[in-house]
């Protein structure tokens, strides 16, 4: 198995997921994510971060600017499941607007407020 659930509190739910092994020292490395609401909301956030890890679509985010996901997400996820058309739409909405106003920002550290700026 790839990801696994543990409770942590009432209502509040660790996912781990393995994503790999570390070239150098050849150790598990894991991601971990807290869901807080049922055990059903735990495993359907499981599901969803395994599908993109399956696709190739996962990206570390702590080391990941929007700009470097955006741009990954266009070119893994956007021209292989949407038109040509929609996906040069995409990739203009990205390059243009997104990249130069926000793209330099870390996922991790992307706040609600950086989007309402925006």
């Amino acid at each position: 198995m790839r990801g696994h659930i543990r409770q942590r509190s009432k209502g509040s739910w660790s996912i781990v997921i393995d994503v790999g092994r570390d070239p150098g020292t050849g150790k598990r490395r894991q991601q971990w994510y807290t869901v807080k609401g049922t055990k059903k909301d735990a495993e359907r956030e499981l599901r969803e971060k395994l599908r993109s890890l399956e696709m190739g679509s996962y990206v570390k985010p702590e080391r990941t600017s929007l700009g470097e996901y955006l741009k990954h997400w266009v070119e893994s996820y956007a021209v292989m499941h949407t038109s040509p058309r929609t996906a040069e739409g995409y990739q203009a909405i990205v390059n243009r607007y997104l990249v130069p106003a926000l793209g330099g920002i870390s996922l991790c550290e992307l706040q609600p407020r950086h989007l309402e700026k925006y």
